[in-house]
């Protein structure tokens, strides 16, 4: 009788279960680069939300007479053309219809350097919880040398 030459039946078993070992582990490997990915992602909208609002802060400021009012919690800002309110909050800050999720730790408004609680301001400072990238921020009225002249 002639020998035929072929795996055997164990030696099939063995490469089926060493196989369905290594798709397994690369299953887990997958779903842990797809958690990575969700958590780079997430990072990244709370890095362009605190963008954003670094953004609105420093034209607002720039364009608007702002006030602040302790009590309410509330930045009040108005020229001519109008007006815009934010409202901070715990883990929300709304700027009119708008709003932005972050926690904010630290918020300090200033006037001429002096930190200020309650009327007019020139600065903000926001610090913001440790699970962001950038944790502070620190925005100012820009001032010519006509506004001091004029003082």
């Amino acid at each position: 009788m002639k020998k035929i030459k072929a795996f055997t039946l164990s030696e099939l078993l063995v490469v089926i279960i060493i196989s369905s070992i290594v798709v397994s582990l690369s299953f887990l490997a997958l779903q842990n680069v797809q958690s990575q990915v969700r958590n780079i992602i997430t990072t990244f909208e709370k890095q362009q939300e605190i963008n954003r609002l670094e953004r609105w802060l420093q034209q607002d400021l720039n364009q608007y007479a702002c006030e602040y009012d302790e009590g309410r919690k509330a930045l009040s800002l108005k020229n001519s053309k109008g007006e815009i309110e934010y409202l901070f909050g715990k883990e929300i800050i709304k700027r009119n219809q708008d709003s932005v999720v972050l926690t904010v730790t630290k918020l300090q408004f200033y006037l001429d350097g002096s930190t200020v609680e309650k009327g007019k301001i020139d600065a903000v400072e926001m610090n913001f919880a440790n699970i962001y990238s950038q944790r502070q921020f620190f925005v100012y009225k820009r001032k010519d040398a006509s506004f001091y002249l004029n003082q």
